[in-house]
């Protein structure tokens, strides 16, 4: 980890009283109703703000400031868990908090580099910061959709709309400069070598399970699907349609505790445990080892691709090689159009071509976590002012938005005035 990294969690870790012994005394720092607030509670909110947001808390003033206003969030947030646990039609599914967590912790890990730097970061396993977050990311999921629900029917008029341009033309921003582009991708395809080997070492751990070895400490050790292999391979609770499908052919087929030996799929060989079936409802475990191309693979990738690029520099339109060649299934039917980019914002590999095109430039090869691509730049867009009529959805969103956000803030407002709230001093 980047030394301010640990010079933000030391300031961070000021402000809970640690014993002689070495050991955290955690305190109440807030009730609501009859529901408190932990001191860890709001150190582990701040913890995961500050790590997603390094540059931005430097000082302990920043930092303090923080900690008040996670605290007032989460009083708001047991004010309006309270009215969601009483609302039945406000449902958050195990899968819903899985496929959550998972999201969050793999953000986490690409924030710090790696699995053991945020095990390092946190002071404890991948497992327990999962459990720990678990709690905070299901009442998180219940807010939103008690919040989503009470600013369902919230719109803009025309006249709502014009009055907040109006009102605010001062301080909008500019549009910043944008692109159109298409692009081509060939992935980067394993060898049959490499087939075999991930082959080969999936049947080697099937063999370890046929032995009785325990499919959770194999997945932690072993499996590529390092979101699910952090959790003993636990996929959780799916139903029929959301996972692969020549995984859920042999999961399906299973008897509940039976184990697989291996499958392939696109992403590798899964070894799977079904836990238990209903209907169509499954709860598995699994172990992927991924087939991992080689240097070779990625350079016949990249020959395949500079052949299309040279058709398209030869005469041939970028749209019916995207067409007949993409691998993208979305954007190829379209020619490979994938739409208008704010240039500040667009993803990084494709930002760095970009910029150094003309309208009509096709770009050289250029890796991606997806594959190789080619790039045409079909148009641009300098930066400008905002316009009320060019820009009226922008517009639109950001007045719905405003509008949204303050009918809400009324909201909890109100209801705070019914609830008993106290604080009690922070260290």
């Amino acid at each position: 980890m980047r030394k301010s990294g640990w010079i933000l969690l030391c300031l961070l870790l000021v402000s809970v009283s640690i014993a002689q012994e070495g050991e955290i005394v955690d305190r109440v720092i807030a009730v609501v109703d009859d529901e408190i607030i932990l001191e860890s509670e709001v150190l582990q909110i701040v913890r995961d703000i500050v790590l997603g947001n390094q540059g931005q808390y430097q000082n302990e003033s920043q930092v303090q400031a923080l900690r008040e206003e996670v605290l007032n969030e989460l009083i708001n947030q047991k004010i309006l868990l309270s009215i969601a646990s009483q609302d039945t039609m406000i449902v958050v599914e195990e899968r819903e908090v899985d496929r959550t967590l998972d999201q969050r912790v793999d953000q986490m890990v690409r924030q710090v580099g790696s699995i053991e730097q945020l095990e390092s970061y946190f002071g404890k396993p991948i497992r327990q910061i999962r459990r720990e977050f678990r709690k905070q990311v299901h009442d998180n999921l219940m807010v939103e959709k008690i919040r989503a629900k009470k600013l369902a029917g919230v719109s803009v008029s025309k006249p709502e709309v014009e009055k907040f341009y109006d009102k605010n033309l001062d301080d909008l921003p500019k549009i910043p400069e944008r692109v159109r582009i298409s692009h081509i991708l060939i992935p980067v395809e394993p060898t049959e070598t490499a087939q075999e080997r991930a082959k080969a070492k999936a049947d080697s751990l099937f063999q370890e399970l046929l032995q009785g070895k325990e499919l959770e400490s194999l997945a932690i050790e072993y499996s590529d699907d390092r979101a699910s292999g952090a959790k003993g391979g636990l996929l959780g609770t799916t139903e029929r349609g959301e996972l692969l499908p020549e995984y859920e052919e042999v999961a399906f087929a299973l008897e509940e505790g039976e184990t697989s030996s291996p499958i392939l799929s696109r992403f590798g060989y899964h070894i799977i445990r079904l836990n238990w079936r209903r209907g169509e409802k499954i709860n598995t475990n699994h172990i992927l080892i991924s087939l991992n191309p080689s240097s070779t693979d990625e350079q016949r990738a990249v020959e395949q691709i500079r052949d299309l690029r040279e058709r398209i520099l030869d005469g041939e339109t970028f749209a019916e090689v995207a067409k007949e060649n993409s691998h993208d299934d979305e954007t190829a039917p379209k020619g490979g159009d994938l739409g208008w980019f704010d240039l500040p914002t667009m993803p990084k590999e494709f930002k760095i071509v970009v910029k150094d095109l003309k309208v009509g430039d096709v770009s050289e090869p250029f890796k991606t976590s997806l594959g190789i691509h080619i790039i045409k730049l079909t148009d641009h867009a300098t930066s400008r002012t905002t316009d009320l009529y060019k820009d009226w959805e922008r517009i639109s969103r950001m007045a719905a938005n405003q509008k949204q956000e303050r009918i809400y803030k009324e909201w909890v407002a109100d209801l705070r005035n019914e609830v008993f709230v106290e604080i009690f001093a922070q260290r």
